[in-house]
């Protein structure tokens, strides 16, 4: 069988030859054992390689657990996001009611101030149209007192025509007047009675403009922390049905939509840093699979087999 040829070490003491010197072919160090080839690129590479195969085995399990940290606080990240999403839409839409609201009772101010002048517009109406009819009760009485008087006189110049024709028509138009009375009286009551209910629906103290104010308190819409919404639970009372979390408005003020903003932004900067890290440990575990494929490369090169055949002999 062939055997691959062991080169003698030259003294290194001796400067003058070193054309057999095979630690001049690299400047890698000597191995620390004898490995029996006598290549010192060759047994250093195998060494070398046997390194870089336990570093690159770390460098993977570094990246796998990072990639895997990043994954996990990737999903956790969407997951309070998508929380701290949906407080933020309910906190603008808390908002936009809120302001609704407030222009709206700013318009119900403007209509109760019409209303109240409504009512008592008609108030005066019905005080008016009541003095008429008093009026015309009075004038009928002075007609009836005045054809009494006439009949009494029996004066056969007063029987027809003339005054009696004026007098005659006079009864027509004002039994026309007085026949106007219960209707027109009725409508006017009907009137009164819709101007105070719509005045009181709107501006009473349990009517709709007091809802909204209600409601603004309740959803604090003017922001005053001395303000507290009547169905809360006074102080020292015991509430046995507590609801986590505890919703209070303005939302963006309240304590678990702080905690949740400064939630999602904490890790937010942990995924970023973990991406960082991830990246890191990838990078270094493609440089040691890349110096591990060099390194097998340039052995199986540069190996016996190579050098010396397949290493038997016929």
């Amino acid at each position: 069988m062939l055997a691959y040829k062991k080169l003698n070490r030259p003294d290194k003491s001796d400067k003058s030859d070193k054309s057999e010197d095979i630690f001049c072919c690299c400047d890698f160090p000597k191995p620390p054992y004898d490995p029996g080839t006598g290549d010192c690129c060759y047994d250093f590479w195998n060494t070398d390689l046997a390194d870089v195969t336990s570093e690159l085995k770390c460098a993977t399990a570094i990246a796998t657990h990072k990639q895997k940290e990043y994954g996990y606080i990737s999903d956790w990240y969407g997951i309070v996001k998508s929380w701290y999403t949906d407080w933020e839409a309910a906190d603008h839409k808390a908002d936009d009611l809120c302001r609704s609201l407030e222009l709206f009772i700013k318009h119900l101010e403007r209509v109760c101030k019409i209303t109240h002048k409504t009512a008592k517009a008609i108030d005066i109406l019905f005080c008016m149209i009541q003095d008429l009819y008093i009026r015309v009760d009075c004038l009928k009485e002075r007609y009836d007192q005045l054809i009494k008087c006439i009949n009494c006189l029996k004066n056969p110049a007063l029987a027809s025509g003339g005054i009696i024709a004026c007098l005659a028509n006079y009864s027509s138009k004002l039994d026309a007047v007085i026949l106007t009375r219960d209707i027109l009286i009725g409508k006017v009551i009907l009137a009164i009675e819709y101007a105070y209910e719509l005045h009181d629906s709107i501006c009473d103290e349990y009517g709709l403009k007091a809802i909204l104010i209600y409601w603004t308190n309740v959803l604090n819409c003017h922001n005053d922390p001395d303000c507290k919404p009547k169905d809360q639970p006074e102080e020292g009372c015991v509430d046995h049905c507590v609801l986590e979390p505890s919703i209070t408005f303005p939302l963006d003020q309240s304590e678990y939509y702080l905690h949740l903003k400064k939630l999602s932004e904490d890790v937010k900067k942990r995924m970023d840093q973990l991406k960082k890290e991830s990246d890191d440990a990838n990078e270094a575990k493609t440089a040691l699979e890349a110096r591990q494929n060099g390194l097998k490369n340039a052995i199986a090169a540069a190996g016996p087999s190579v050098k010396c055949g397949n290493g038997t002999s016929s």
